[in-house]
């Protein structure tokens, strides 16, 4: 029984060490910061839902589901929840080494400081046409696209949309809306279209960015991309993002199912 006990000891030390240690790196990649961002982009994109989809009748009801989907304290407890179940504390101090160090925020502060004037669409078209217009031999390019490789950052996005997707009408297909059984087939015929628009936005975004960063950082932020810890973090904060991302699109799907249903009342 003293071995148990002392094993249950041991045991809850670590596992309250790794929980301490996935709050430090969630503050240090100030991921409260990053979900402001994210409901931005979600008040967003609903609207565009009510205007295409609903016909601008969302009304009370839409705005009310949305706002009750898009929970600041769920997405955030969503996304250290992974840091803590996927990270090991060895990995946990690495990744807070990194992005406690100058370079992690200023990393930190320049990617949020661009998804956050992403959110205006004049702003991220001006981003895409300076993409389009860069020289790909420049280094700035190279460096981007070598970040971009390191971390296969156009295949993870892709599938991740595809996932959101999927969800999303497979939300609407359970409140009775719709009636397809090739959802998933339908959505894969898309898959080029998702992959350069994905390729696009990334681009454009990184490249608007990092454009402060000098190569010499730049190779830095490649270097810890390409150590055991970037990659497990890079994994972690995918399968996380997609947990939580499938979820909310599948409430979205059922929220805009629930307003159809309501108009044909």
């Amino acid at each position: 029984m003293r071995i148990l006990i002392v094993f249950a000891l041991i045991f809850w030390a670590t596992s309250s060490g790794a929980v301490e240690k996935a709050d430090r790196l969630a503050q240090a990649m100030r991921l409260e910061n990053l979900i402001e961002i994210l409901l931005s982009e979600g008040g967003k994109m609903s609207q565009e839902m009510d205007a295409t989809l609903l016909d601008g009748n969302g009304g009370a009801l839409f705005e009310t589901r949305v706002e009750a989907i898009y929970d600041p304290d769920w997405m955030y407890d969503q996304l250290v929840q992974g840091f803590r179940q996927s990270l090991d504390e060895v990995h946990l101090e690495r990744a807070i080494a990194f992005f406690e160090s100058d370079l992690g925020q200023t990393i930190v502060s320049l990617e949020n400081s661009a998804r956050l004037a992403f959110v205006d669409p004049a702003i991220e078209d001006l981003a895409k046409q300076a993409y389009f217009e860069n020289t790909k031999a420049s280094m700035q390019f190279k460096l981007v696209e070598e970040y971009i490789l390191a971390n296969d950052l156009i295949q993870q996005n892709v599938r991740s949309a595809l996932s959101a997707d999927y969800n999303f009408f497979r939300g609407i297909n359970d409140g009775q809306v719709l009636d397809n059984s090739d959802l998933l087939d339908n959505l894969l015929l898309q898959k080029d279209g998702i992959e350069q628009e994905t390729e696009t936005w990334l681009y454009s975004f990184l490249l608007m960015a990092y454009n402060p960063l000098s190569n010499a950082q730049m190779r830095k932020n490649i270097a810890f991309s390409r150590t055991d810890t970037g990659q497990a973090l890079n994994s972690s904060l995918f399968e996380s993002f997609d947990s939580m991302y499938d979820q909310i699109y599948y409430d979205l799907g059922k929220a805009v199912a629930a307003v159809l249903q309501g108009s044909d009342l």
